[in-house]
């Protein structure tokens, strides 16, 4: 599994994701057993000294093609584009992992390509969702912050409730209720009333942050739902060391946190490591 996120601020883009990835064993191995490396990268900038940066989620690769290799390949072709935008690095990433998506037969491939247009230096980010039958590419408005993966542990802590809570709320007063009329009245009524009930008790929401701040705000994510699933009982579905890649609007793409090649190695070390 993986948590991703992405934010869109008027200083630019920030994107992160944590390192892990899980592994479907053979089936004499094993079936449907899951081998987690903590190890994996899912940022990635698009060429050296780009404007645009990718995070992904997802599937760790459409087919046997990497998402590392992907991004060198979109990094090629936008090299060619005349006046490239991200609206346009965007539209190739969605055509070039739809075309191999249907190759492969992989079921589902998300991205978050954000970065700045290199000649008006406005900021863009989009969330592309990719499957067998169809793609998808959505724009985010200045001060939205999207996540993927696991978004229920930070929207907990950030909303005070699960999402799942005002369903759940509706299904049990039907349940206790016989009035069929009441039932149909209270579909129509129940989410204006819960919305009214929340919207002074809860966080403001996100906003046109600094992009120090914004960077903040990614990484406390991130952070948060790994330790959640970290105590959860099972194996956790993220973890390892977290990525935080951003563009501004005055500077390419940078790394906030970036994990060297060498972590894995740290990690057998038991933390001893010397050097």
């Amino acid at each position: 599994m993986t948590i991703a996120a992405a934010y869109l601020v008027s200083e630019g883009v920030v994107l992160g994701a944590d390192s892990t990835t899980s592994i479907l064993l053979p089936a004499d191995k094993g079936s449907g057993v899951n081998q987690l490396l903590n190890h994996t990268q899912k940022v990635f900038e698009v060429g050296e000294n780009s404007n645009f940066g990718v995070c992904t989620w997802g599937a760790g690769s459409i087919g046997e093609v990497s998402h590392r290799t992907i991004i060198a390949q979109l990094a090629d072709k936008i090299r060619e584009i005349k006046d490239i935008t991200v609206e346009k690095a965007a539209n190739e990433l969605l055509n070039l992992s739809f075309d191999l998506l249907k190759k492969t037969g992989t079921d589902f491939v998300g991205y978050y390509l954000g970065g700045c247009d290199p000649i008006t230096h406005m900021p863009g980010c989009y969330k592309i969702e990719i499957n067998q039958k169809n793609g998808t590419k959505e724009a985010f408005p200045i001060g939205q912050c999207v996540f993927s993966g696991m978004p229920n542990f930070f929207t907990r802590v950030f909303y005070g409730f699960d999402p799942g809570l005002p369903l759940n709320l509706v299904k049990e007063i039907k349940s206790l209720s016989k009035d069929d009329k009441f039932n149909i009245k209270l579909d129509e009524i129940f989410d204006t009333a819960f919305k009214n009930a929340y919207a002074p008790l809860i966080a403001e929401g996100y906003k046109d942050l600094p992009i120090r701040e914004a960077i903040d705000f990614v990484y406390s994510y991130l952070h948060l739902t790994i330790k959640a699933m970290k105590f959860m009982f099972g194996a956790p579905g993220c973890g390892g060391p977290i990525e935080i890649g951003f563009i501004t609007t005055d500077r390419k793409f940078r790394w906030a946190v970036h994990k060297s090649f060498t972590t894995a190695m740290h990690e057998q070390e038991g933390g001893n490591y010397v050097g």
